[in-house]
C-alpha cells in the first residue's frame, strides 16, 4: 500500500481591507507598507481622501473666523512695522478676509501635493542604483506615508469643534508642534517659525517612510536613515543655523 502524495497547494496572501490597510500603516508600517508597491489604484483613493479632508478643514477654520479677528491674527505674525505699515497691510488684508479661506484651504492642498510628487522623484533617483521601484510605486509609498497627517487634521478639526469660539489662533493649526508641547517660543523669536514647523505627526510619517524603505524597497537600515533623514536634517539644520 503506498502512501498517498501531498500535493503542496499555493498559499496566497489576502489583500487587507482599506481600512485595515490604513490602521496597519500607522501601527505596523513595516507589514503594511511591503505591499503597497504591488497594489493599484489604493493610493489615489486616500490621496482624494486626504486633499478633501485636509481642503474642507481648513477652509472651515478660516471660515468660521471673523473678519476683524483673521485681520489681526495675520498682522500678529507679520513681524515688526511701522503705524503706517500696519495701517495699509491692516486695509489690505481686510479687502481679502474674505478670500483667505479658499486661498489657505487651496495653497495647503496644492503645496501638499507637489510635496508627494517631489519626494516621489527623490525616492526615485535614490533608488536607481538598485532599480528598486518606479516612480508610480513610490508615488504610493509617499501617500501611505503620510497617513499622519491625515490624522493631523482631523485633530484640528476637532479642537475647532470643542473651542468656545470660532475666532482661534493661526498657530492652533500646528498645534503638536515642538513649540506649542515643548518649547512654548514666542511670536517673532527667530527660532518660533522653525520650532512650529517640527511636530508630532512629522515624525510619524518618517518613521513609515522609514520602515518602507526597508520592507518595499529592500534598503538596509543604514541606508533608509540617510535616504528619510539627510533632507529633514538639511532642511531644518540650515533654517535654524541661519534663523
Amino acid at each position: 500500500m503506498t502512501n498517498p502524495v501531498m500535493s503542496a497547494t499555493p498559499q496566497t496572501t489576502a489583500t487587507p481591507g482599506f481600512i485595515s490597510q490604513i490602521l496597519n500603516t500607522l501601527l505596523n508600517p513595516a507589514a503594511a507598507m511591503a505591499a503597497v508597491p504591488q497594489q493599484s489604484g489604493r493610493q489615489f483613493w486616500l490621496l482624494a481622501i486626504q486633499l478633501l479632508l485636509t481642503t474642507a478643514i481648513i477652509y472651515w477654520f478660516y471660515a468660521g473666523m471673523s473678519p476683524a479677528w483673521l485681520v489681526d491674527q495675520q498682522l500678529l505674525h507679520a513681524g515688526e512695522l511701522t503705524p503706517a505699515e500696519t495701517e495699509q497691510i491692516r486695509a489690505a488684508m481686510a479687502s481679502m478676509a474674505g478670500a483667505t479661506p479658499i486661498i489657505g484651504a487651496v495653497s495647503i492642498a496644492v503645496g501638499s501635493l507637489a510635496f508627494t510628487a517631489i519626494t516621489a522623484g527623490y525616492l526615485l533617483l535614490t533608488g536607481k542604483l538598485q532599480k528598486a521601484l518606479n516612480y508610480g510605486q513610490w508615488f504610493a509609498l509617499v501617500v501611505w506615508s503620510q497617513l499622519p497627517a491625515l490624522l493631523n487634521i482631523l485633530g484640528l478639526a476637532l479642537l475647532v469643534v470643542l473651542a468656545d469660539s470660532p475666532d482661534q489662533p493661526l498657530m492652533l493649526v500646528n498645534y503638536a508642534s515642538l513649540n506649542q508641547l515643548v518649547l512654548d517660543l514666542p511670536i517673532g523669536h527667530a527660532l518660533y517659525n522653525w520650532a512650529e514647523s517640527i511636530n508630532v505627526f512629522l515624525v510619524w510619517q518618517l518613521w513609515i517612510l522609514f520602515a518602507a524603505l526597508q520592507s518595499a524597497a529592500g534598503f538596509t537600515a543604514k541606508r533608509a536613515a540617510i535616504v528619510t533623514g539627510t533632507p529633514v536634517l538639511l532642511i531644518f539644520g540650515l533654517w535654524a543655523l541661519f534663523a
